[in-house]
């Protein structure tokens, strides 16, 4: 396994069911260089069905500051799009996962680096982390999914502010704006609410889960009756589920 990416599996101390962490090192600062893509790409693709929830997180002083500007200097557009390809398949691959994700923020997490974030169902994050989307400054548009995510998230005049002015938010701001769902005084406040949230997910059907997030995410690209025609459609898919029958079994039997 690569040296800049690891999966790490924690069992719920209050089920046998498994938590997997996508632990990112690549230092000084956590950069989507291209093997590390390939990597995550890789574990992704390779996940266990015994996990339950992943959670992504990061070594070193912060999440991750988006693309490797040093590898990115040497490449030839096709080079570049063939990479931004990479992040955008990747973040797909994340988004459309069957089991829930969330991203653990601390220090920063800035253009591919919030992509990233975004491409998690949930965003949690300390106090002292900072967040945004540099790339106008640089000359490009966030490429990999931010003008879509974070406008879905926040709203049109929200994303356009976050993007145009290329500016640093903190996160109290990304929090009032929506962009992460939570923020904590520290890592240990954070990691301690993680875990009590995906025990708590874990403990539930996971094949209701999976149909359910897939119907929520469905609705942010549909109308309302495509959704309703699509949340029916993934309801009777639950019907023969054991933890189902077995719940409708107590009821009948008490």
């Amino acid at each position: 396994m690569s040296r800049e990416v690891e999966l790490k599996i924690e069992v719920c101390n209050n089920s046998n069911e498994n938590i997997g962490f996508l632990i990112i090192s690549n230092p000084p600062v956590n950069s989507l260089s291209y093997s590390l893509v390939d990597s995550i790409n890789n574990i992704i693709d390779n996940l266990s069905k015994d996990i339950k929830v992943l959670v992504v997180k990061s070594e070193g002083g912060g999440f991750c500051a988006g693309a490797d500007l040093k590898e990115r200097s040497s490449m030839s557009d096709s080079e570049t799009i063939k990479i931004v390809n990479s992040y955008n398949n990747l973040f797909n691959k994340i988004e459309n996962l069957s089991i829930p994700t969330i991203a653990a923020i601390h220090g920063y997490a800035l253009g591919g680096g919030l992509e990233l974030a975004l491409a998690c169902d949930f965003r949690f994050s300390t106090t002292d982390s900072i967040m945004g989307f540099p790339e106008t400054s640089l000359g490009i548009i966030p490429g990999a999914g931010g003008t879509q995510r974070l406008t879905r998230l926040i709203g049109l005049s929200k994303a356009k502010k976050w993007i145009f002015t290329a500016d640093k938010f903190s996160a109290k701001k990304a929090f009032s704006d929506n962009v992460i769902d939570r923020d904590f005084g520290s890592r240990k406040e954070m990691s301690d609410y993680i875990e009590q949230l995906t025990c708590k997910i874990v403990r539930n059907s996971q094949n209701a889960i999976s149909l359910a997030k897939k119907s929520i995410n469905y609705a942010m690209e549909s109308s309302l009756e495509e959704g309703l025609s699509f949340e029916r459609e993934q309801y009777l898919k639950t019907l023969n589920d054991p933890i189902r029958l077995e719940k409708l079994k107590f009821f009948k039997d008490n």
